[in-house]
């Protein structure tokens, strides 16, 4: 067989494979007629199956290929994972069915280096252990990721030995670690890693041992003086303010009678200090070092004039020809209507100042609603609270019961897929029969053609072998007579015409001097647009200095306006933050007032509770005073209770059957919704996918229709043009289509003659061998 065309197809017809436009079987059909003409039953076959069972183990395969590229990035390309999808197929699903032979042949016709990647990997049965049966399991069952998938691995690996070694050493030049580890003894142990032996050197002597240290003396504190604890800290700082002073008027009055010692030189008239100044001032200048005067800033200063250039000046006169425009349009709608927006516009401001107040008071009295409904939204979070967790609670034991169904559910659904399964495989036991038997027939009958065709191919190769000697002749006395020369060449005269007969026909000699004339207007013209050009240069300065003097001007009045308007603009935002400041205030005092109102409200209750506990514990003395009075208020208390207590416990029973029976209740109408869910899920999957189903038979009719449509058209136009060109032949060369005619009635009338002498032969033969 030929494993490397069919291993072609097979990755050509995975990569064109869409699932929007087509499906599986009708995508393989339309490949199959289209580019496996040629191909025997028994591959065609093979294409299906292995188109089909890549299809349907799609994702795991996927698992398995995106896992190799992670691993194995150096040594993989992702443009080959079809090719692995393939062969990863092969080896975990059919390598029971094909021939070791077979499949070794199929390996070695493609590149050594991927099939030794993705074998190698296969084959490791830690890594697909560690990395991908995790993976597998999440989509298949684990028993059968266990038993069937890495067991048939583990089966088939004695088997696959001999490939595995083959393929590793023509990829990478080495022999296989898998097959190394199998194959090596267990009675070799590992060489034991060298010991490192210090060196016989002679030893030291050791160092006499330092003497101990000394013990250290023990310091024996003196006791706390007894008065320490009965003085505070300010009267020891008394104490001692009074002992500094006794020390001082000691001190002064023991020198009280001292005299000093007068100097005359303190008598005499002296200018130290003036010298002293002047030292100073002369070390501080010399110190002065490049020091360089900063000019004073200038108080007032002019406007410098900036220069434009044209296209600024452009611009600033197409604003100011925005703004006159607008001018104008005012003092229009003023002489028309015969008033001014003026008093709207102040209207309009003083509006938008109450506004504003208004707007400012709102805020500040949200915040301090805010403030208030602060604590009672924390009561009732806390309320909510308890209710979600109530509610919760009966959730739970409402999900616990509904997963019991799923899963009996679950469980009945793979009860009836596995007879499902069982039925399909003894359908396809039954196909496989019939598909040998028409296997069989088809190939008898293949090679009756090909034998009838090689014969037919050996007459036309004589034909054709004959027409070709006799046009090689024709093609030689064509050749022979072109051979000959023939003169075409004649004078040139400029002065004359080429004799077309067109209306600007005109010699060479006319030409030139049409050009001259043209050649001294266009100079004129020239001259004439330079003219007009340095005229238009001067208006252009004259009309640009008149704009820049405009310019200026409206933009000093722009100043003097802008001036003003700041001005105004300042004493507004001063106004704003006093009202600002205003408003604060007010509703700082209203704050207040509200909280002292709400103190006030609460001090008031806690004292009427405590009044009226007061007047609870008055009435309970009185009470005890009289001792009958209390045992007959303890057993009507205590009969009270009792009666409580009943209702309670019935009330309390009351409650709980009424929360069982709407819990029943609730129950019910889940089921009850939850079964027309299902139901209703099933009706709509169905409609959509028959809808779905009629859309894509529509659409394949809709594609079958269109084709032949263009196969009739494209047919139409090939023998239009077949027809078109032999016409043209005809009438190009009619000797070569006599000698063609010719030559196929000789061909034709031979071919008859064959015909008849094989049939007069085998009339002649006896009849017993035919029967």
């Amino acid at each position: 067989m030929r494993y490397q065309q069919l291993v072609t197809h097979v990755t050509d017809l995975i990569k064109s494979y869409n699932p929007i436009i087509l499906t599986p079987d009708s995508h393989c059909e339309q490949y199959i007629q289209e580019n496996c003409k040629k191909l025997f039953d028994t591959e065609i076959m093979f294409l299906k199956q292995v188109f089909s069972g890549v299809q349907r183990y799609e994702e795991f395969l996927k698992i398995l290929t995106k896992t190799m590229f992670t691993l194995l990035s150096s040594t993989t390309n992702r443009n080959d994972a079809t090719l692995y999808h393939i062969f990863s197929y092969l080896i975990l699903f059919r390598l029971d069915e094909l021939p070791y032979n077979e499949f070794k042949k199929m390996v070695n016709e493609q590149d050594p280096v991927k099939m030794n990647v993705l074998l190698q990997f296969l084959f490791d049965i830690d890594k697909i252990t560690t990395h991908i049966k995790p993976l597998w399991n999440e989509i298949y069952d684990p028993q059968y990721i266990q038993e069937t998938v890495i067991g048939g691995l583990e089966q088939h690996f004695p088997m696959m030995k001999d490939l595995l070694s083959s393929l590793s050493s023509r990829a990478t030049g080495k022999q296989s670690e898998l097959v190394q580890e199998d194959e090596r003894p267990e009675s070799a142990a590992k060489k034991q890693p060298t010991k490192t032996m210090p060196f016989k050197l002679s030893e030291t002597k050791k160092k006499p041992e330092p003497p101990p240290p000394p013990k250290p003396e023990l310091y024996k504190s003196k006791p706390v003086p007894s008065n320490l604890n009965k003085k505070t800290l300010q009267q020891i700082e008394e104490d001692n303010k009074l002992r500094f002073e006794q020390s001082k008027k000691k001190v002064q009055e023991t020198y009280k009678d001292a005299k000093q010692f007068e100097f005359k030189t303190d008598l005499r008239p002296n200018n130290y200090e003036t010298v002293k100044k002047e030292v100073e001032d002369t070390l501080n200048q010399q110190l002065q070092f490049n020091m360089k005067i900063a000019k004073p800033a200038p108080v007032d200063l002019e406007t410098a004039e900036i220069k434009l250039n044209a296209a600024a000046i452009l611009r600033e006169e197409m604003l100011l020809k925005k703004k006159q425009e607008i001018e104008r349009e005012r003092v229009k709608n003023l002489e028309v209507n015969l008033r001014d927006s003026g008093e709207f516009e102040e209207w309009k401001r003083q509006q938008e100042e109450e506004e504003q107040i208004a707007r400012m008071e709102h805020q500040q009295q949200k915040k301090i609603e805010m403030e208030l409904a602060r604590e009672a939204a924390m009561r009732a979070q806390e309320e909510k609270f308890k209710e979600n967790r109530i509610l919760a609670e009966k959730m739970k034991v409402e999900a616990v019961e509904r997963l019991k169904e799923r899963q009996e559910l679950q469980q009945e659904q793979v009860e009836y897929k596995k007879q499902l399964i069982e039925q399909i495989m003894e359908a396809e036991k039954k196909v496989y029969l019939q598909v040998e038997k028409v296997q069989e027939k088809n190939k008898q009958m293949a090679e009756d053609q090909k034998l009838e065709m090689a014969r037919m191919l050996e007459l036309k190769r004589q034909e054709d072998e004959q027409i070709r000697i006799k046009r090689e002749e024709l093609i030689k006395q064509i050749r022979e007579l072109e051979r000959q020369p023939i003169k075409r060449t004649k004078g040139y005269d400029p002065t004359e015409t080429m004799g077309y007969g067109l209306l600007e026909e005109m010699s060479l000699a006319e030409l030139r001097d049409r050009l001259e004339i043209v050649k001294a207007e266009r100079k004129a013209e020239e001259e004439d647009k330079r003219k007009e050009i340095v005229t238009q240069k001067d208006e252009y300065l004259s009309s640009m200095q008149r704009k820049v003097q405009e310019i200026k001007a409206h933009r000093q009045a722009e100043s003097q306006q802008k001036d003003m308007e700041r001005e105004a603009k300042r004493m507004k935002k001063q106004k704003e933050e006093e009202l600002r400041k205003k408003i604060r205030e007010e509703q700082l005092l209203q704050v207040q007032n509200k909280i002292s109102n709400k103190k006030q409200v609460k001090s008031a209750e806690e004292q009427r509770i405590a009044a009226e506990v007061r007047e609870t514990k008055l009435r309970q003395q009185y009470m005890n005073a009289n001792k009958a009075m209390v045992e007959m208020k303890a057993w009507k208390s205590q009969q009270d209770g009792l009666e409580r207590e009943i209702k309670n416990r019935q009330n309390e029973k009351l409650i709980v059957q009424e929360g069982v029976e709407s819990v029943n209740l609730r129950e019910r109408k889940i089921l009850a919704e939850q079964a027309k869910r299902l139901v209703k899920a099933k009706v709509d999957f169905n409609q959509a996918y028959d809808h779905e189903l009629k859309t894509a038979y529509q659409m394949n009719d809709q594609l079958h229709l269109e084709e032949a449509e263009n196969r009739t058209k494209m047919h139409n136009i090939q023998r239009e043009w077949k027809e078109e060109h032999t016409k043209n032949m005809i009438t190009r060369d009619e000797y070569k289509q006599k000698i063609s005619e010719i030559s196929l009635k000789n061909s034709k009338k031979k071919l008859q003659n064959i015909k008849q002498e094989f049939s007069r032969q085998i009339e002649q033969l006896p009849s017993a061998q035919y029967s």
